[in-house]
């Protein structure tokens, strides 16, 4: 059952990073659509000038015709009239090509923004769909573990399997912790003993430490830390300053990080959305390590928290 809700969580996440990668692309085709749109404006705004312009000349032309350059140059009364004369016509003659030139470039202009908002409307659109596509993924995924998760509640054997697969996880996770405290640098310690910790989240408490007895079954099992619920993807924080140990998915924990302390101390936090930080690096007390979630087995996002001595769960609301 928790390789089966693993699987679930580990597709969601997936689509979930996609999801955000897509959110990201659709930002900067929006960016270069709306870029492409104000140039395409402005090149249009251009053009109408230049059509105007066009018109007023084509209409001398055909109104004068072409001789007219030729009875402006031969009714010079001199030959220093004649050359001012000649320079008037080539200056008229040059800005006319350059009037045609400028039409020119600005029409190809035209072409190519007209093809690039194309582009970007059908990269708009492909991205539109790839994003519905990812959002009814993960809503397909959520349906299908609150199914897993139901079938659980009602099955009793499940239920009982399930209880003792999470049993086998925090004796893993024992072994795990101090075979790391073992080889990773010794901590100072905690400066006021637990006193010292903050609460790594926001929340309502709605689970203790201590034996809980399931509402249909009746059966017993040991809560190793608290439950704190609060929105999905608020930050999680290190109860105390301390290194890295562990980052990853851990069975019915889901997504973890486990913080050494020194002195045989640890905390850990599970069922995280994202984890934000990596092993073997220091944290202050307070920075953010994550963000919270429902991977593993749980029913609704919140953060586990579980303070070890020696590996083994105590109560973190001992101070």
């Amino acid at each position: 059952m928790l390789g089966e809700l693993e699987g679930i969580d580990r597709t969601k996440d997936a689509a979930e990073r996609r999801l955000a990668e897509l959110s990201v692309e659709l930002s900067r085709s929006q960016t270069n659509a709306q870029a492409a749109a104000t140039q395409l404006a402005v090149t249009e705004r251009r053009l109408d000038e230049h059509r105007t312009r066009l018109r007023g000349r084509l209409r001398d032309v055909y109104k004068y015709g072409r001789t007219g350059y030729a009875e402006v140059l031969f009714g010079a009364s001199d030959f220093g009239e004649f050359v001012t004369r000649w320079h008037f016509v080539t200056a008229i003659v040059q800005a006319d090509g350059r009037l045609m030139a400028d039409y020119e470039a600005d029409v190809e202009e035209r072409r190519i923004l007209q093809a690039s908002l194309r582009r970007e409307h059908a990269q708009l659109e492909s991205i539109t769909t790839q994003t519905r596509s990812r959002r009814q993924e993960i809503l397909q995924q959520e349906q299908t573990k609150r199914a897993v998760l139901t079938r659980l509640q009602r099955e009793r054997a499940a239920y009982e399997q399930m209880v003792r697969e999470l049993e086998e996880n925090s004796k893993e996770l024992e072994v795990l912790i101090l075979r790391t405290q073992t080889r990773s640098i010794p901590q100072p310690g905690l400066r006021g003993g637990l006193r010292a910790f903050i609460w790594p989240a926001r929340g309502a408490f709605t689970s203790g430490f201590g034996l809980r007895r399931h509402p249909i079954f009746r059966i017993r099992r040991m809560h190793t830390g608290v439950d704190i619920a609060a929105p999905r993807g608020a930050p999680v924080q290190a109860a105390a300053e301390g290194r890295v140990i562990y980052t990853g998915w851990f069975g019915g924990y889901g997504k973890i990080v486990i913080l050494d302390h020194g002195g045989g101390v640890s905390t850990l936090y599970a069922h995280l959305s994202q984890i934000l930080t990596e092993e073997g690096r220091a944290v202050r007390q307070g920075q953010v390590i994550g963000r919270v979630g429902s991977t593993g087995y749980s029913t609704g996002p919140h953060v586990h928290f579980e303070v070890r001595m020696n590996g083994r769960p105590i109560d973190p609301t001992r101070r």
